[in-house]
């Protein structure tokens, strides 16, 4: 990173904090979502919590409502377009912190959790703070997914996911930020469907942002339940990923975002390659080794993690990693406009460490 260090205003002594929280049809989990944020360890009259709901479906709103009536930092925004980085942008218009934390709705995030990370940002003139995720299953296949997403073996360099240690890292889903880095890099990109945090996480370190990890601040993140879900969760990531690196000038900030697209290309090569030569054993290279890796990947997930759901990881491994891959290369035939779609922030005036009415 050769950007110079991003210098940002000292925090007010006990700076104000807004929770936001972009969600649709998240009946199953917001409760606990929403408890767990109300629950930190930070002044309540020094803390708002704005859901943008996307026109949910099902009784999410009506929940949001319900705790609203009953918390007063709680309220509701609407977000008609239903998409996250709509929802992020509307609740950051509307949010009065000196300080952002961004938390989903089927996340779980600990008492000390916005604690933390002001005190991260303060001691160690961070751009972003927060801790890794530990996602979990409610079944066997769940949690075989769960175990993909929370692995080297699934997801490569995504040390947000699996390391336990401080340490600097390209992204973080549940940020904590100071105001002042949305003021000056504008808010999410709305022209994402997917990826709009990582995007802003890559945005703010070309800038000279550090973002650090906070390890014992760990939050549960609910996985999907099928491999259905998981399909179109990873493919959505390897779809808009090239929309990413087309904006950053056309190249990746790691090389693991082209794995899996290399991956793909192996597999459909060889076959290939088998059908116009005749020589079927070039159809099965890279599926042997890949079949060696997962192997490898079930047996060492299965000793380190002690679950019985590894067995199930030569399923779920496949379906993340040719997902993501599939996603890529779609992406790549289909012209998308390169048009920055990531909205300005407007200041907000401080006055003697709190919010200016």
């Amino acid at each position: 990173m050769n950007a110079p260090r991003l210098a940002l205003r000292p925090l007010p002594g006990v700076p104000f904090v807004s929770v936001l929280l972009a969600v649709r049809n998240e009946e199953r989990h917001i409760c606990g979502a929403l408890d767990a944020v109300r629950a930190q360890d930070w002044p309540r009259d020094r803390m708002e919590i704005l859901v943008a709901d996307g026109r949910s479906t099902d009784a999410t709103r009506a929940l949001v409502e319900r705790v609203a009536a009953r918390d007063p930092r709680v309220r509701l925004v609407d977000n008609p377009e239903r998409f996250v980085a709509q929802g992020l942008n509307r609740a950051l218009a509307a949010s009065r912190g000196d300080v952002i934390v961004r938390v989903d709705g089927h996340c779980r995030i600990p008492a000390g959790y916005v604690r933390a990370g002001v005190q991260a940002l303060r001691a160690q003139a961070l751009a972003c703070a927060g801790g890794p995720v530990r996602a979990l299953g409610e079944t066997p296949i769940a949690r075989a997914i769960a175990l993909a997403m929370s692995t080297p073996f699934g997801v490569g360099g995504a040390t947000f996911r699996f390391s336990r240690e401080e340490c600097d890292v390209d992204h973080l889903p549940f940020g904590v930020w100071p105001r002042e880095v949305f003021e000056r890099l504008g808010g999410f990109d709305e022209a994402l469907v997917r990826n709009q945090d990582a995007e802003f996480s890559d945005r703010l370190r070309r800038a000279g942002g550090r973002i650090r990890l906070l390890p014992e601040q760990v939050s549960d993140y609910w996985s999907r339940a099928s491999l259905g879900g998981l399909w179109r969760q990873y493919h959505g990531y390897g779809f808009w990923k090239v929309r990413v690196i087309r904006k950053r000038g056309g190249w990746p900030s790691s090389p693991r975002h082209l794995v899996p697209a290399a991956f793909v290309l192996g597999v459909s090569g060889g076959v290939l390659a088998a059908a116009v030569t005749q020589a079927w054993a070039l159809a099965f290279a890279v599926p042997a080794l890949y079949a060696a890796f997962l192997a490898l990947a079930t047996v060492a997930t299965w000793v380190t993690r002690g679950d019985g759901a590894a067995a199930l990881l030569p399923l779920t491994l496949p379906v993340l990693h040719t997902a993501y891959g599939a996603g890529f290369l779609r992406a790549l035939v289909i012209a998308q406009p390169l048009v920055s779609a990531a909205p300005a922030i407007a200041p907000r005036e401080l006055e003697s460490g709190r919010v200016a009415a």
